[in-house]
């Protein structure tokens, strides 16, 4: 780690109004929801991997998921001229409409949602392609922008906290006016790569901060989001030789720091003291993670891909304090990082796995989910966590239902999972006492016991394999997999 020496000044500045910076907590909450697009949500998220509900959608990959109140909104790809914007009932999957705003000519890429109306791009990869606002109702067309735009697949734009809408344009960045699609600035912008092109905002000091650069090198810079005018920028320099693959979006923390990640070299992190940018530290990280996102933890912590794991880092040092397990099967690696208030880091690999970790990076759960691709988990503001993948939607639950009634509380939590050895059984009062079964794959049960306040369920003399844990007064089975 290439460690820069921090101004105390100005981290006391950033310190002190960290508790302030707060995202919008309506809207999606991951890859944007909130204007700093740090993949944070202020709500609690499922703590096991419960399934509320799963829908067959037709789509080869999973895409970026939006959520605003009961509506989800994603691509669900099958061809380049066949790729509809669909709208689900969050509740209970039901689709309640797919439109092709391209006239089979492209795909119909959503790129934001918020107060009703869903922002849709016609994507053909022309650098000059339409944006539509549709109604989340009934994908009905609200307007057409008079504009062109040009946002990447894995990218979205951002709202500011009055909901006017920022997105990357051909070598620019547009506000657009959300009630009508009418332009209202736009500045010069040259994005580093695919995938780098989003702006993030600090709400505190009204300014947007993009990643982008100049004959090959990488810099940030600071925009007046009123104006559109840019203020200063610092040079983000690279630390390993042969290059970087700049393709992931930069973040706000709520501590008010920019962080950016140059994918295959490093995690950057820059103050912004109202006169020039700060480079305050840098970490090396390692592997390719094109089109993934970090995200900041309900600690302030940094979580960011590096070799086929995800790591977590001091906000203030740059320390690498925690690593999960490797959660890549080798190949394409694109872990699209989200956070809960509950203290829980989810990750999806880009591949097959869905992911949940404590703050250390302990896994909690995974599960199985092909091609998730760029899709992420995106956390609603109920708690609710959704997932695409190929031909399917899921959507996991931070509530236990018991019998006929629902508590929003936590009744029993199984961890670590997947496991070597054993497995540890935390329970809620209401169901201590209760019988437990243990059983394999086939549904033989091959271990009962008494519910305890923590029970440990010993694994060590059974295969490797998927197994299923029921409790009597909880319904729902637990999936675990014995490594």
């Amino acid at each position: 780690m290439n460690q820069i020496k921090v101004n105390l000044g100005i981290l006391f500045v950033l310190l002190s109004i960290s508790n302030l910076m707060n995202g919008q907590t309506t809207g999606w909450n991951n890859i944007g929801g909130n204007w700093q697009k740090n993949g944070y949500v202020d709500a609690a998220g499922p703590t096991t991997d419960s399934v509320l509900w799963e829908t067959s959608s037709a789509g080869i990959f999973g895409a970026p998921i939006y959520i605003e109140g009961n509506y989800l909104v994603t691509m669900r790809f099958q061809s380049t001229t066949n790729a509809p914007v669909e709208c689900f009932d969050l509740t209970t999957g039901n689709l309640l409409w797919s439109v092709d705003i391209t006239n089979s000519t492209g795909r119909s890429l959503p790129v934001g949602l918020r107060d009703g109306r869903v922002f849709v791009m016609r994507y053909t990869e022309s650098q000059n392609d339409s944006l539509y606002a549709l109604n989340v109702t009934n994908g009905s067309k609200i307007w057409t922008s008079n504009v062109n735009v040009a946002a990447y697949i894995s990218e979205s734009g951002v709202f500011d906290s009055t909901g006017n809408f920022y997105i990357y344009g051909n070598l620019k960045t547009y506000k657009i006016n959300p009630v009508n699609g009418q332009v209202i600035w736009f500045t010069q912008t040259v994005p580093m790569a695919s995938g780098s092109g989003e702006m993030a905002i600090n709400q505190q000091n009204n300014t947007g901060y993009t990643l982008e650069q100049s004959a090959g090198v990488s810099y940030v810079w600071a925009i007046n989001l009123n104006s559109g005018l840019k203020k200063y920028r610092v040079l983000v320099p690279e630390l390993q030789a042969g290059g970087n693959m700049p393709q992931s979006p930069l973040m706000v923390g709520n501590n008010g720091m920019i962080y950016v990640q140059l994918t295959e070299d490093n995690v950057s992190a820059i103050s912004d003291d109202g006169t020039q940018l700060n480079l305050l530290w840098q970490t090396e990280i390692y592997g390719n993670s094109s089109f993934s996102t970090m995200c900041v933890g309900s600690d302030g912590s940094i979580y960011a891909p590096s070799n086929g794991k995800i790591i977590r880092l001091n906000p203030l040092t740059g320390r690498i304090v925690d690593s999960s397990a490797t959660i890549t099967q080798g190949g394409f690696f694109s872990p699209r990082i989200s956070a809960t208030k509950n203290n829980i880091i989810y990750a999806t690999n880009g591949q097959n796995g869905v992911y949940a970790f404590d703050l250390s990076l302990n896994m909690l759960w995974s599960d199985v989910l092909n091609f998730t691709n760029t899709s992420g988990v995106c956390i609603a503001a109920n708690g609710l966590a959704a997932v695409s993948g190929s031909n399917k939607i899921r959507v996991y639950t931070p509530t236990i239902k018991t019998g006929t009634s629902e508590m929003n509380h936590v009744l029993v939590r199984v961890y670590p999972n997947p496991t070597t050895s054993y497995f540890i059984m935390d329970a809620g009062n209401e169901i201590i006492g209760n019988r437990y079964a243990l059983m394999n794959a086939k549904g033989q049960i091959i271990k009962t016991g008494l519910v305890s306040e923590q029970s440990i369920i010993q694994m060590e003399t059974f295969a490797p394999g998927i197994y299923f844990l029921r409790i009597n007064g909880v319904n729902q089975t637990f999936k675990m997999i014995k490594q």
